[in-house]
């Protein structure tokens, strides 16, 4: 609404300087022809009273038109707006409903909870440690289910017992090592972000390896960004799928959140890594 009270208090002195002068042009063409070019005869002589009446009368019929013209193309900026706000509103709430069906992978809790099973009898502290995991998994979801944005710490600390809950499932084929700055603790982010991120890698590159592999986590400041990376064994592939639903999914709360102001990339930064790199604006 302020934006269109400004658009108005810089076009309406505009416009009526412009039906101002155009009135007083057009009037001056019309006496100059009435009088001088092809002289009408029973006309009244020329006066300055009957020129600025007729002027007015045109800048009347102008202004009208004018505010007539203007309302409508108000009025249908308006509806513009309203109808991208509902567009982007929309797209929040698909964005989310995607958060919901995609933020514990039903077949890693198949996997878990197999796990699980076949663990209390031979190593019940083992099996306890990951029910533990998983609980702290599914309250986390719970939890934030449906906020826009947490701390990098709570991200942190999901994304722990999900790599603890990993690597027991890999028979301690999948390491993991965190870098991370206190400073950025306290930053927000999307909830689940760096957790679909860690997925994704081991999803598609630690399980690809018959020796499994190493993920590196490092998060910073830098340049009022918080520079958030995953960096897992194994290579992209030029035709690979890896940009999954959750990948997409997370691209689109960025935007949501953001606009382009946040960047998501994707790469091999090396022979044999492959570095998933998220930046998002502190402010």
């Amino acid at each position: 609404m302020n934006g269109v009270y400004c658009l108005l208090k810089k076009l309406i002195p505009r416009v009526l300087l412009g039906v101002i002068i155009t009135s007083i042009i057009v009037q001056a063409i019309v006496h100059v022809l009435i009088y001088l070019v092809v002289p009408l005869e029973g006309i009244l002589p020329f006066s300055w009273p009957s020129f600025i009446g007729y002027s007015f009368s045109v800048a009347l019929v102008m202004s009208l038109w004018s505010t007539i013209y203007f309302a409508y193309q108000l009025n249908k900026r308006n509806r513009k707006n309203e109808m991208d706000k509902l567009a982007l509103t929309a797209a929040l709430n698909e964005a989310e409903l995607a958060i919901l069906k995609n933020q514990i992978n039903p077949h890693f809790l198949f996997n878990a909870l197999n796990n699980i099973r076949s663990l209390i009898l031979s190593d019940p502290e083992k099996a306890r440690t990951m029910v533990t995991h998983i609980s702290e998994l599914l309250r986390y979801s719970i939890q934030f289910n449906a906020s826009e944005k947490v701390t990098l710490e709570q991200e942190i600390e999901i994304v722990k017992d999900y790599l603890q809950l990993e690597s027991i499932q890999f028979d301690d084929r999948l390491t993991y090592n965190l870098e991370i700055e206190n400073e950025a603790l306290g930053i927000k982010i999307p909830p689940m972000a760096i957790q679909l991120l860690v997925e994704n890698a081991i999803k598609h590159g630690i399980s690809q390896l018959s020796a499994g592999g190493e993920i590196f986590i490092q998060a910073k400041l830098e340049n009022d960004h918080l520079h958030l990376s995953v960096t897992n064994d194994g290579q992209l592939k030029k035709k690979s799928k890896r940009e999954g639903v959750g990948i997409k999914n997370l691209v689109e709360r960025l935007k949501i959140l953001f606009g382009q102001f946040a960047e998501l990339s994707l790469v091999n930064s090396s022979d044999q890594k492959v570095t998933a790199s998220l930046k998002i604006p502190l402010n």
